[in-house]
């Protein structure tokens, strides 16, 4: 397959362009590495265990099968082949091989199964069961009327890989003698191995990691439209904040004028109220104001409805201030003749620095003379 459609089943398919090959033959045990370039495999270095000779004999047994396991560990970890699939070449011994002659006209699938049956019945004649075997066949020629089947036990399959997990190494598959370069170069190694390995699986690493990378993708692009609104929501925010600064001095401004307009108003309201009681107010305010005592101060002016009676409201520093304020208005019997009275009084502490208040209110019985009476009595008392 080429273009894109190979590139990515390439990419996306895990593919072996590597094996290891460990095999105890009458010559000697061996190691082989092989490897594929340019889709032709070739074998690149060879090498020999250190117990070569003895290897051969002892390979059908189990103390056979560990040396070799372990002797096979210690030069995969010399040569740094841990992460290369690793091939058991089953000994010679280990194995019985027949030729057949097939019908024709028959598929692969056909023949390995007319195979299978053919050395079954070989086997009976021996007193052994096929069952007990696993199998490899190949066609010995084209036509495929013809073919090697080619059988090992059960049991020593599962002690060669038993034993070769014990020295801590996993054996991709198991091949018979002579059957590796068919194996290498098959494009259907699940048939040509005992074990039954697939040939070509699911990168599955290379597949996680795109899978990853597509969700990091993703991920930074939800957090970097959530980064650009957070942005834009607090410039708006901040531009708000800058508007509301400019109306608070406004609104603090606004709230001055409207407190001084609501004292002005009260102030009219009340100069209003005493006009309709025909009161002399011009004059009671020149009095007020030249009768004051140091440490008095006036806040509120009131009368009654009648208009007889006058509430004084104040502060003083102290009693004694207060004292002497009371005393300028008892003893002024021409403008204040009914006399004054001290309705309340208490003492407020300061805040912080301050000093503490005396707050006090006065009640005067008030006798307004509509002919102007008092005018004429207040500018007299000036003039002299």
């Amino acid at each position: 397959m080429y273009g894109v459609a190979g590139r990515l089943k390439a990419y996306f398919y895990r593919t072996d362009d590597a094996f290891v090959a460990v095999s105890a033959a009458s010559e000697g045990g061996r190691l082989e590495k092989y490897v594929c370039r340019e889709n032709l495999w070739q074998l690149e270095e060879k090498v020999l265990l250190t117990t070569a000779g003895a290897l051969y004999e002892q390979a059908a047994n189990a103390a056979g099968l560990q040396e070799i396991a372990e002797q096979t560990a210690i030069e995969i970890n010399r040569k740094g082949w841990q992460d290369i699939p690793l091939l058991y070449i089953v000994p010679e011994m280990e194995q019985v091989r027949y030729a057949l002659n097939l019908p024709p006209g028959l598929e692969a699938v056909q023949q390995q199964e007319a195979a299978y049956w053919e050395l079954d019945d070989k086997l009976l004649a021996q007193g052994l069961s096929a069952e007990n075997f696993a199998c490899v066949c190949h066609a010995s020629d084209e036509s495929g009327n013809s073919c090697t089947i080619t059988g090992v036990s059960k049991g020593y399959l599962q002690e060669a890989e038993e034993t070769f997990a014990q020295a801590e190494l996993t054996l991709a598959d198991i091949v018979p003698v002579g059957g590796v370069m068919d194996y290498l170069r098959s494009q259907q190694r699940e048939i040509e191995g005992f074990k039954k390995r697939q040939g070509a699986g699911l990168a599955v690493k290379r597949i996680l990691a795109i899978w990853f990378a597509v969700w990091l993708t993703v991920g930074l692009i939800l957090l970097s439209a959530d980064f650009l609104h957070y942005r834009q929501a607090y410039a708006l925010a901040e531009q708000q904040e800058h508007e509301l600064a400019l109306l608070s001095a406004e609104v603090q401004e606004m709230h001055a004028l409207t407190a001084q307009t609501v004292r002005i108003a009260d102030r009219e309201k009340k100069i209003q109220a005493f006009s309709r009681q025909g009161m002399p107010w011009y004059s009671l305010l020149v009095h007020l104001g030249t009768n004051t005592a140091q440490g008095v101060l006036l806040t509120g002016i009131n009368a009654s409805a009648d208009g007889h009676k006058l509430y004084l409201e104040g502060q003083a520093v102290s009693y004694d201030c207060l004292a002497e304020f009371v005393g300028k208005f008892e003893a002024d019997k021409l403008f204040f003749a009914q006399g004054v009275t001290l309705e309340h009084s208490e003492v407020l502490k300061g805040r912080g620095n301050e000093p503490d208040k005396v707050q006090f209110s006065l009640s005067i019985d008030w006798e307004p003379n509509h002919e102007g009476k008092y005018v004429d009595e207040v500018q007299d008392s000036q003039s002299k």
